[in-house]
């Protein structure tokens, strides 16, 4: 996939104010394009039927099955945060996003939710990122309640430092395990079931994974992936291996 690359307009202070509002936004409207034709390029997607008879999956192979494909849409980013790769990468930087009157965004939420089937999803990521699950009923605004991950109806895991850290009900948890840059996300959405797991192994070779940590929520609502991303950091929704 062809990528983007980053607008980040206040880097070159030697240029016009002005013009370069007018030239990020001109770059990020060619962004949604691109995103736009991601959209319609990609098949459509059809989970198998929920058999509730089938075993937790243990290894990475197995996960794998329940593959869920996800791409951050760039009409709910927030304005520090820069969408590149066709939606599937997300950074965070001091420079605010310039962004069309048409774009009206809020923070970066994948387009699907998980309602009535296993889901997975893997993510790349260097710096302050945290990974969540959310049910769709949760605040998404300060006004509404609170609405970090972990500090509402939420389960979230990110990487602090030398250990993971795991939030539950504003309760925190530091997990010691090997640092990685990839981390797994599984929901089994009827189960009322969510695990954070730690992808281990060579790009390109055999990985596996370790659980960090699992939940169990309410199996009555539909299930968002949630993302924070800190300042200087980033990332990158994984294509499932070929």
């Amino acid at each position: 996939m062809r990528s983007l690359g980053m607008v980040q307009s206040s880097q070159d202070h030697s240029r016009d104010p002005e013009e370069a509002a007018q030239t990020d936004l001109q770059r990020n409207h060619a962004c949604a394009q691109e995103i736009r034709e991601e959209e319609r390029r990609a098949p459509e997607f059809q989970p198998p039927p929920y058999d509730a008879s089938l075993p937790e999956p243990t290894c990475r192979e197995e996960f794998i099955k329940h593959w869920f494909p996800l791409t951050f849409d760039d009409r709910t980013a927030q304005k520090l945060l820069w969408l590149s790769e066709g939606g599937s990468k997300v950074a965070r930087t001091s420079e605010q996003c310039v962004l069309s009157d048409q774009t009206r965004a809020l923070r970066p939420l994948p387009r699907r939710a998980c309602w009535g089937f296993r889901a997975y999803w893997e993510v790349d990521f260097d710096g302050w990122v945290v990974l969540g699950v959310v049910c769709e009923s949760s605040p998404r605004k300060v006004q509404d309640g609170p609405c970090g991950l972990g500090r509402m109806a939420a389960r979230g895991g990110g990487l602090a430092g030398s250990c993971y850290q795991v939030w539950h009900n504003a309760e925190s948890l530091d997990v010691s395990l090997p640092l990685s840059g990839t981390m797994g996300v599984y929901v089994d959405q009827p189960a009322g079931l969510v695990k954070f797991l730690l992808v281990e192994g060579p790009e390109g070779g055999a990985r596996e994974v370790r659980v960090i940590s699992k939940f169990k929520v309410d199996s009555q609502e539909k299930l968002l992936p949630g993302f924070w991303v800190g300042t200087n950091s980033w990332c990158v929704l994984r294509k499932k291996d070929a």
